[in-house]
């Protein structure tokens, strides 16, 4: 095919601002020169809405596996504002325009990293995950009966440790879930707390005391009663302190 005339070239550099000599014609150009050969005489209007739609399809292919939907879109969008105010308003793109364009699209679709999603982190078989309470379990059994000492060591086994609780709302939500539980047995519900002899002061595993404790808790007086349980009474609950050879089939434990 022989190459288009001068003319031609001509209109399509001055068509896109570009300064024109005679003897010279920039390499860069000669893609707009080719483009022009296989159009009609549409001229400029025609030759931006090609060349966008090239940009527009381009940046969708290259981003789409990496950006999402809506950055696509966007940048579609804002290519797609400035090819209608340039072809309605028969402007031509200056240097300074594409520069401005091109930033603007790379910028709305940089590559970032993804969130990283929020691992679940009550795994453990039999565990469940709880607002108030974390990850518990309830441990019943119509059979096997152990001590507050054999309960703790059972949730320590798990990875855990007897349920903490510290505060009344977390009482609460315990014993909501407690009475959905029907299991034969003492009434206890073994719960982390220890102290030494009479002294007023429970301690959690950590030999912190307890955070939280109600008004009263039965049994406290008793001087062997150092193993802290909770029972449910009618609309409420207790605390009681049971000594270390009470025996109980229920208990609860948190990981």
């Amino acid at each position: 095919m022989a190459p288009p005339p001068r003319d031609r070239i001509t209109y399509i550099l001055s068509c896109h601002n570009v300064p024109v000599t005679q003897a010279f014609y920039p390499p860069q150009y000669l893609f707009y020169t080719l483009i022009y050969t296989k159009m009609n005489s549409k001229g400029c209007k025609m030759m931006k809405l090609f060349l966008l739609y090239i940009v527009v399809l381009n940046t969708v292919i290259t981003t789409a596996a990496e950006t999402t939907n809506n950055r696509i879109l966007l940048s579609s969008v804002l290519v797609g504002t400035a090819l209608a105010a340039s072809v309605s308003g028969n402007y031509d793109f200056s240097y300074t325009d594409l520069a401005l364009l091109t930033t603007a699209v790379l910028v709305v679709n940089f590559p970032t990293n993804p969130p990283v999603p929020v691992q679940d982190s009550c795994t453990a078989p039999g565990y469940t995950a709880d607002p108030l309470l974390g990850c518990y379990r309830v441990v019943t059994s119509d059979t096997s009966f152990v001590t507050y000492d054999q309960a703790k060591q059972a949730c320590v086994n798990d990875g855990g440790r007897l349920l903490l609780i510290n505060s009344e709302a977390e009482a609460n939500a315990l014993v909501a879930i407690l009475r959905t539980y029907a299991a034969g047995g003492l009434p206890y519900w073994f719960i982390q707390g220890t102290r030494t002899g009479a002294s007023l002061t429970w301690f959690d595993d950590s030999g912190n005391p307890l955070i939280y404790l109600p008004s009263t808790v039965t049994s406290q007086n008793s001087l062997t009663s150092t193993r802290l349980s909770l029972t449910l009474q009618l609309g409420g609950f207790q605390y009681e302190a049971l000594q270390p050879t009470t025996t109980s089939n229920r208990f609860v434990c948190e990981i």
